[in-house]
């Protein structure tokens, strides 16, 4: 007999009860202007009140669905962790890595919900800082804690051989994850984003600017899966070639942060129209935006080249203690044979 309680279908049932109280709870709060008490407001996204000091750093946007799917994403890996270790006698991930995943995501629910997205529509200095963490600091945590790897363990010999496999040494796999998509992907999502109406269309429509956080932080992760080792791929790159890819980011960055910093003008006019009872004017907001992202730009990459740079000399070092380690053996092993 099947039971209803096996792990795959405990995780099912949670998936759809939770998914059903999300649901529930977005019906609730669509049909009210949100509420809260003394200073702290609950909101959706589209019924921020205008910014006031000192309310605006007290106003939450809460949106059940999407929060709900990324809190289940923290079970999800647990349980797979869980599946995966019962399978394996030894670690497979350590307490840090299972940290930074869950880091991962709550660093992406304090992004994209909370006091920083709730005027993230009405400054671009806050939706810039959301771009910079969910494409270039939240991905890197999340991979690291191998979600791939214990994923295929955990789904056993069987679906790993008829399921995964083929499709991991696939050619479509194989041209999709090339190093040279994460870089185009990395450059181009920003760019599109950001010079064609879609960024000005997000400003009016909750979906479409949920949809743009997934599009960047989907770019992010792709990017950065051949760097942050642990995850199945076709591409190891060498250290040499990984300093060399870790260097886009920079130029990047420095180009999207020129094309707001540099214009004496406000780009998007819907963001010159919006009241602004505190903070920033729009165009000192715009060249912020921009600095952040030049500055945070570089820094990550001055960053993220300083670890791989130590990640080589590390790798060298044990290198040549082996090798010393092996000479000093068959020195001795030539010493005990001639006496």
């Amino acid at each position: 007999m099947i039971s209803i309680y096996g792990p795959g279908r405990v995780l099912s049932l949670a998936f759809i009860g939770g998914l059903a109280a999300s649901i529930a709870g977005t019906l609730l709060l669509r049909a009210g202007d949100g509420g809260g008490t003394g200073w702290i407001w609950v909101c959706t996204w589209a019924a921020v009140p205008p910014p006031e000091f000192p309310e605006a750093l007290f106003t939450f946007v809460i949106e059940p669905i999407p929060m709900f799917l990324i809190a289940f994403a923290g079970l999800w890996y647990l349980r797979t962790r869980q599946r995966a270790q019962a399978i394996h006698s030894r670690q497979l991930v350590s307490k840090g890595q299972v940290c930074a995943f869950l880091g991962g995501l709550a660093l992406v629910l304090f992004t994209v919900f909370g006091p920083i997205a709730a005027y993230d529509g009405t400054f671009l200095t806050l939706h810039m800082v959301q771009h910079f963490i969910l494409i270039t600091i939240a991905p890197p945590l999340i991979l690291a804690g191998a979600p791939m790897t214990l994923w295929l363990i955990a789904s056993g010999k069987d679906r790993r051989r008829r399921v995964f496999y083929p499709v991991l040494h696939s050619l479509v796999f194989r041209a999709f994850t090339h190093p040279l998509v994460g870089v185009f992907l990395f450059a181009a999502v920003p760019l599109l984003w950001y010079i064609t109406p879609a960024f000005e269309e997000s400003l009016g429509s909750a979906a479409l600017h949920f949809v743009g956080y997934g599009i960047f932080l989907v770019a992010g992760l792709h990017y950065w899966w051949p760097v942050i080792g642990g995850n199945p791929t076709r591409w190891n790159l060498s250290y040499p070639v990984r300093l060399g890819y870790l260097l886009a980011i920079v130029p990047i960055h420095a180009f999207l942060g020129l094309i707001f910093h540099e214009p004496d003008n406000v780009i998007y006019e819907q963001l010159a129209l919006l009241p602004r009872a505190w903070g920033p004017g729009a165009l000192l907001d715009q060249q912020i935006a921009g600095a952040i992202m030049f500055i945070g730009g570089e820094a990550l990459g001055l960053i993220a080249l300083l670890f791989v740079a130590w990640q080589w000399a590390s790798y060298e070092d044990k290198v040549g203690r082996r090798l010393n380690a092996s000479d000093t053996s068959k020195e001795w092993r030539s010493v005990a044979y001639r006496e």
